[in-house]
């Protein structure tokens, strides 16, 4: 019953509406007690007299009376909602789904209703999640078109969200109406239009005309951040009653929601909160039957390559290709080598530093390439694109990879993807091995990789291989079914790579070695060698060089051999005996220079110690060299028998004298030529270079091997190790020259006396100074005395 007073006092009204309790009252009570509930009437008068009689509207009053409800009463209401899930398109395994959402309560007229809902929330099957490939044409709906920023509209009814936010429908039932409320289930957005971040909103909007009623639901899905699994609230529902709200999510293959993996029938649950009791909840267990699978889940990807110039030792550009169908295990890691020869040239970009190349905000003088990857289920994943960068140590790798791909599709703006990778080079064949974990879920959706195609196109980076045999690139595969297991089943992949037109490339490298003439017991002999060779040429496969007898091997040194164990384990912690020299080499795939030791190092049956160079750069790029050794009748041969196929502008090696010399010296190294034999192989399968190196040897001098004096000439007989001039002088002699075109182990130099020394008293002891001036630009001079006794 309500009553109002009306101005003038003598008007009153009183409207009651009647009926009988539980049998068809026109007003039912809510059913949250206390409540907070309050009945608001605003009266409009008529004007009696003067201007404003007749005229509605003329006088207005407001009145407000508040409505308390006993606790008792909503602790004996009955709430038992009904919750029914299913797919409705597909129940394939890693198939798209459209899928009903259906919650019920029924209403006993005869008695007093049961309590209305305060909030509701479903969780839907772990793998079952949100899809990226549903963003093919989707737009979202703004709180502005939504009328969710409490505005009054009147055209369109209901809501004004575009048709391409629409995701599915909606079908109401309450029971004081007898038709029900159908409408759209839309895509929410802010009103800048650009969804940024879970919670992802939906607009379930439901509409009939006939009443004028449009009922609006606002939900919020909230995906797991590391599995994916979706749960969608809807907090704040109006305190009305319904009989079935059913909500239908749509759009095909381009549905939202995407089947799990793994088949069988995964639970999801649904939760009901009461008004009557708030802070408690009815909750209930549903499956979802996913079939379709094979046993076991397959990881059976295909991988593609595509070289853009085939030519041997060209600059090319390189892309990698990965392919997942629907129904395989999703993709994990990836490992993935390089074919021998396919490098890439660091200074040509300069790497990324760590903090931007973990938020994939590097400079584009770092980029080296573009990254593309299809994502989400079904015939039509969505593409992603974004910049590949080279980047220095990454996880205790050289030199790394940041994958930056913006997450932007359709109204979805949701970041950038940063994939970190790391790059080793391979210590031996120095071939380029790739490694990394790739993400799984961002912002709560999965990604479910179907593609991944790099492409390392920057102009001049890459470089082909020289050698023209048939190559591969390999990769190892792991997958993972739940985005939240384990690692699980392994696969191994290669592709033929190859190059040719090896014909076309020169090969003319230059090889020199010295020592010193300065030898002993105790320190042993030197040696040094260097490789150059011009850009451009095929690279160097082997080089195998043999020792003149002049120069053996020093046998206390080979017992000072590391062990292999010790030095595969770290060749830092090799006894120091076995250090015997140092190496350095320069490439143009590298900044700066690789140096290190040369390692006597005794290998499982091998006869004698290899000669292993270890070689470092700056940025702790590290590659071994192995030269195998043998001896024969005394002759040293070491043979770098398999050198990477890698372009190189130098190489030293350097064995020093000391007490842990690996050579010794048999003799004088002066007397006579040093020749070792040297063959160079190249990488392109052309002929190799042969050829006898000849040491040079400093500190060689002129040497006096004999002299007479036979009247007034004093006869030198001279011994030379180059061409060159010689000269004879002292005090009271004349000093002579005399050119040599070679060198001559005895020439013979006539010294005479001056007219000075001729008139001096006799015997006549002078000191005869023989000097040497080699011919070449940069040969040492060298100068030797004797006396002589003139009578």
């Amino acid at each position: 019953e309500i009553e109002a007073a009306a101005s003038p006092p003598l008007l009153r009204s009183r409207l009651v509406f009647e009926g009988t309790n539980g049998r068809g009252d026109f007003i039912t009570n809510a059913t949250s007690c206390p409540g907070n509930l309050t009945t608001s009437l605003t009266l409009a008068g008529v004007g009696l007299v003067g201007p404003e009689a007749g005229k509605a509207g003329s006088t207005r009053s407001s009145f407000t009376t508040p409505i308390g409800l006993e606790k008792k009463s909503c602790e004996e209401l009955v709430f038992n909602p009904k919750f029914i899930f299913g797919p409705t398109s597909t129940k394939t395994t890693d198939e798209p789904t459209e899928f009903t959402a259906e919650a019920s309560e029924e209403h006993d007229p005869e008695a007093p209703d049961v309590s209305q809902v305060k909030s509701a929330s479903f969780t839907l099957p772990e793998g079952m999640t949100l899809n990226p490939s549903a963003a093919h044409g989707l737009e979202a709906c703004t709180e502005a078109q939504a009328h969710q920023d409490g505005t009054v509209f009147d055209e369109p009814f209901g809501v004004g969200c575009p048709l391409g936010s629409k995701i599915g429908s909606v079908a109401l039932n309450v029971p004081t109406l007898d038709e029900p409320l159908l409408g759209s289930v839309y895509l929410g957005a802010p009103n800048t239009g650009v969804i940024t971040g879970p919670p992802y909103k939906i607009y379930v909007v439901a509409n009939n005309e006939k009443y004028g009623i449009s009922v609006r639901l606002l939900g919020e899905t909230i995906p797991n951040e590391v599995t994916g699994q979706v749960t969608t609230f809807f907090k704040n529902p109006p305190e009305q009653p319904f009989s079935n709200l059913s909500i239908h999510f749509e759009r095909g293959v381009l549905s939202p929601i995407a089947n799990p993996l793994i088949c069988g029938t995964p639970t999801g649950s649904s939760s009901f909160e009461p008004t009557s009791a708030p802070g408690t909840a009815k909750t209930a267990a549903f499956g979802v039957s996913v079939t379709g699978c094979a046993s076991p889940l397959p990881l059976a990807l295909g991988q593609s390559t595509a070289n853009q110039t085939a030519n041997a030792g060209a600059n090319t550009s390189f892309t990698f290709n990965l392919a997942r169908n629907d129904g395989n295990q999703y993709l994990g890691e990836v490992k993935t080598v390089l074919a021998p020869g396919l490098v890439g040239k660091i200074p040509a970009v300069t790497p990324c530093e760590e903090a931007p190349a973990n938020a994939g905000t590097c400079s584009v003088t770092s980029q080296i390439g573009t990254a593309t990857v299809l994502s989400g289920s079904g015939p039509t994943p969505f593409a992603f694109s974004g910049p590949v960068y080279l980047t220095n140590s990454y996880h205790g790798a050289p030199y790394g990879l940041s994958i930056a791909v913006p997450a932007v599709a359709g109204p979805f703006n949701l970041g950038t993807v940063v994939t970190r990778a790391t790059i080793n080079v391979n210590p031996t064949t120095a071939q380029v091995e790739v490694d990394s974990v790739l993400p799984r879920v961002f912002k709560g959706i999965p990604l479910r990789l179907r593609n991944i195609s790099v492409a390392v196109n920057k102009q001049g980076f890459m470089l082909n291989p020289t050698n023209c045999s048939a190559l591969a690139t390999a990769s190892t595969l792991r997958g993972f079914t739940l985005n939240g297991g384990p690692l699980e089943a392994t696969q191994v992949l290669s592709t033929p790579f190859q190059v040719g037109n090896c014909s076309a490339l020169k090969f003319k490298p230059v090889f020199k070695a010295s020592t010193g003439s300065k030898t002993s017991r105790l320190n042993g002999a030197s040696l040094t060698t260097t490789i150059t060779q011009p850009a451009g040429q095929s690279n160097i496969k082997s080089v195998k060089v043999q020792l003149p007898k002049q120069l053996p091997s020093r046998l206390s040194t080979l017992q000072k051999a590391c062990t292999e164990q010790v030095f595969a384990a770290n060749p830092k912690s090799c006894p120091s005996g076995s250090f015997v020299g140092t190496a350095t080499v320069v490439t143009p795939t590298l900044p700066g220079k690789l140096t290190g030791p040369a390692i006597l190092v005794s290998h499982a049956g091998a006869s004698f110690p290899d000669l292993d160079l270890v070689l470092e750069s700056p940025s702790h790029v590290r590659v071994t060299l192995t030269g195998n050794t043998d001896i024969k009748k005394g002759v040293t041969t070491t043979n770098f028998a398999s050198t990477p196929d890698v372009p190189v502008s130098s190489v030293t090696v350097s064995l020093p004298t000391g007490p842990h010399s690996a050579l010794a010296a048999f003799g004088s190294l002066c007397p006579r030529p040093l020749v070792m034999p040297t063959t160079i192989t190249p990488q392109n399968g052309g002929a190799p270079i042969k050829q006898n190196t000849v040491i040079s040897v400093s500190g060689c001098g002129v040497r006096i091997v004999g002299h007479k004096v036979v009247g007034k000439t004093a006869y030198i007989t001279v011994q030379t190790f180059a061409a060159g001039r010689i000269s004879g002088s002292g005090p009271g002699l004349k000093t002579v020259y005399k050119r040599l075109n070679r060198a001559y182990k005895t020439v013979s130099l006539k010294v005479p006396l001056s007219s000075g020394g001729r008139h001096k008293h006799k015997p006549l002891h002078i000191k005869l100074r023989v000097g040497f001036v080699p011919k070449a630009k940069h040969g040492a001079k060298s100068a030797t005395t004797t006396k002589v006794t003139f009578r």
